[in-house]
């Protein structure tokens, strides 16, 4: 049993790293999948709304010039003008496909429309308070999306003015319905959205999702869709707060100017339930929210959805369109190949405990035939050596006083070799994490064609293998000291070789690290491998007395004189107990359940060989605090 539990631990390992490499590939692949899905979608309907938008745009303006249209506004008080005009426009809608027709005078009033026969008309409605009526009277096209005053049907609205001799003698406005759009949406896992400049949503596949806001609009979105508007109800409000992840409701003067507008009835205008904001690495948008109808004000009785969110901005038609992926598909595909990949790996792992046990029972039966043959020879030996003389037993004697002497030497060899292969595994084991965290960042700048951000880690690969190598150069110093003379050690150089080989640490941990001004000014004598491999065993050190707290802290202080400069490392931690402090620089001796007791002791000699101190203490305020004392170096001198 006690052979078979490291092979057993092992297998357990592999299989929690198998386990997490499937779940991130099949994340990313999904992740890349429900992406591009979205993306496609996105494109498609906003090629489908461009359209439906386009087939309208320009048909105010072709009506402008209809001398039918022109006669009514120039004489608006005959009958035969006003009849002329409505079935003209009856067979515009009828032939254009046009959801409502009508001209306004310049009051506002509206004078024939495509539904004059209809119980309710738009004659004699006054629409002066429509922001499209507004930007017409200014000599401009407009155009704007709201909830119809009198159909209460939603639609988007181009208008454009009509001219006679220089002036503008009324308005004519084509209402166009996008209802159709949205009813053709059939994808259930993908939901589409368009919203207006205030992140309103008056378009959505969920009909209680219609007139609420989202609220993730980014400023310079937000301004590019009010000016797509013109001036009327789009000017900057005075007061307004900064639009970003969190603004999701909108203020009292949003409420009051769109209410005033009529734009969505008396449509509360409230924002969805989103629970969570997150940003991915790839700079994708995911929103969880509640996603059951009827339930706004009550979360913990809704359903909650989870949905990538992809967006694009159509300046010209004044709105953003949306697609709310729904991330359901995500999980299915993560299940299915964190099944299918760790039923495999079981698989192979079973035919591998099964292969380690017949292999222990043929070595267990090789075992038992050696032991029957060395008592068998046992058995000579002892008779033969009663027919020795004691000479013989003598010399035997000695023979094995010599070769348990040479044992003994063996094995103190043995023995300073293991401490120091620990050392450097030890030592070894921080600047490949930071060669693995630059790799990793590489491949993804690669990706992204930033060749000269990749060329940059490639650099401080190298260097990290040069810092690997000045590590293995030391060996000899475990069997002799080392004198290091004539070399000079730049503070600031020192300080950035350690926040490469600790940065993806600290990064990990939030933890924050202060470091001292007027590094540059200092120089140090020994050697610059040595003394980071020093710095980066005491801050190790440091962010393993402070685990558990949520924002850690290394504090480094510098007292420079005129022969010492010196150093010191405190943590906020709990600090060192008496027993730590008499025994911290002793080989082996670790106060931490998974450490070696190496990283101080190999400290503290490298920096006894450079001429130098290293203290623990205490400090007054709390936590571990560790004085390094070098000789100062002076270039100057030296030059």
């Amino acid at each position: 049993m006690r052979e078979r539990s490291p092979l057993i631990l092992l297998l357990l390992l592999g299989m929690a790293l198998l386990a997490f490499v499937l779940t991130s590939s099949a994340r990313m692949q999904a992740m890349e999948q429900i992406r591009e899905q979205a993306d496609a979608n996105l494109s498609r309907y906003i090629v489908s709304l461009q359209y439906q938008l386009d087939r309208h745009r320009d048909l105010p303006r072709l009506l402008a010039s209809q001398q039918q249209l022109i006669s009514l506004l120039e004489h608006p008080g005959n009958a035969q003008n006003i009849d002329t005009a409505n079935r003209y426009l009856a067979w515009v809608n009828a032939t254009m496909g046009a959801t409502d027709s009508y001209v306004i005078g310049t009051d506002g009033i509206t004078r024939a429309a495509s539904n004059w026969d209809q119980p309710h008309s738009f004659i004699g409605n006054d629409y002066s308070f429509r922001p499209y009526f507004q930007q017409a009277m200014e000599g401009g096209a407009g155009r704007y999306f709201a909830l119809g005053n009198t159909s209460r049907v939603r639609g988007y609205f181009f208008s454009y003015p009509v001219l006679q001799a220089g002036q503008i003698i009324g308005i004519v406005v084509v209402k166009v319905d996008l209802e159709d759009i949205e009813a053709d949406w059939s994808d259930p896992l993908q939901d589409i959205l368009v919203m207006d400049e205030d992140g309103v949503i008056f378009i959505s596949t969920r009909a209680y999702w219609r007139f609420r806001t989202l609220g993730y609009l980014p400023e310079v979105g937000r301004q590019t869709l009010r000016q797509s508007y013109g001036n009327h109800e789009s000017q900057p409000r005075a007061g307004r707060p900064p639009v970003g992840p969190a603004a999701s409701r909108l203020t009292e003067m949003d409420v009051a100017r769109i209410s005033a507008s009529r734009r969505y009835g008396q449509a509360p205008l409230l924002p969805l339930d989103i629970i969570r904001r997150e940003v991915t690495e790839q700079g994708d948008l995911l929103l969880t929210l509640v996603d059951t109808p009827g339930i706004s004000s009550d979360r913990q009785s809704g359903r909650a959805g989870h949905y990538l969110l992809r967006s694009r901005l159509l300046p010209d038609a004044g709105m953003r369109v949306a697609v709310l992926a729904s991330l359901r598909p995500l999980q299915s595909s993560l299940l299915k190949t964190l099944g299918l990949g760790l039923t495999f790996y079981l698989i192979l792992a079973a035919l591998v405990l099964f292969f380690s046990a017949r292999h222990r029972m043929k070595q267990r039966h090789q075992a038992e035939l050696q032991q029957a043959h060395e008592a068998l020879e046992l058995r000579v030996k002892l008779r033969t050596r009663e027919l020795t003389d004691a000479n013989q037993r003598l010399q035997q004697e000695i023979e094995q006083h010599h070769q348990t002497q040479n044992q003994l030497i063996q094995t103190a060899k043995l023995a300073v070799l293991g401490q120091l292969s620990a050392g450097i595994n030890h030592e070894l084991s921080q600047p490949i994490t930071a060669i693995r965290h630059f790799a990793d960042n590489g491949r993804k700048l690669l990706t992204r064609g930033r060749a000269e951000a990749v060329t940059t880690n490639l650099a401080e690969i190298a260097g990290l293998a040069d810092r690997m190598a000045s590590i293995l150069q030391p060996l000899r110093e475990f069997a002799r000291p080392q004198q290091e003379s004539g070399r000079g050690v730049n503070l600031q150089h020192l300080r950035q070789g350690v926040m490469v080989i600790m940065g993806s640490q600290l990064e990990q941990k939030q933890a924050d690290i202060s470091w001292p001004e007027g590094l540059e000014r200092l120089w140090v004598t020994g050697d610059i491998g040595r003394l980071e491999q020093v710095l980066v065993n005491l801050i190790g050190n440091a962010l393993q007395a402070m685990i558990g707290q949520s924002s850690p802290r290394i504090d480094i202080r510098l007292n420079s004189q005129s022969q010492w400069v010196r150093l010191s490392v405190r943590d906020h931690g709990p600090g060192l107990n008496p027993d730590a402090l008499t025994h911290v620089f002793e080989p082996f001796y670790t106060t931490k359940p998974t450490g070696m007791g190496l990283g101080l002791s190999i400290s503290h000699r490298i920096v006894h060989s450079l001429n130098g101190r290293l203290e623990a203490a205490n400090h007054p305020q709390g936590g571990a605090l560790f004085t390094l004392t070098l000789p100062s170096y002076s270039p100057q001198e030296h030059a």
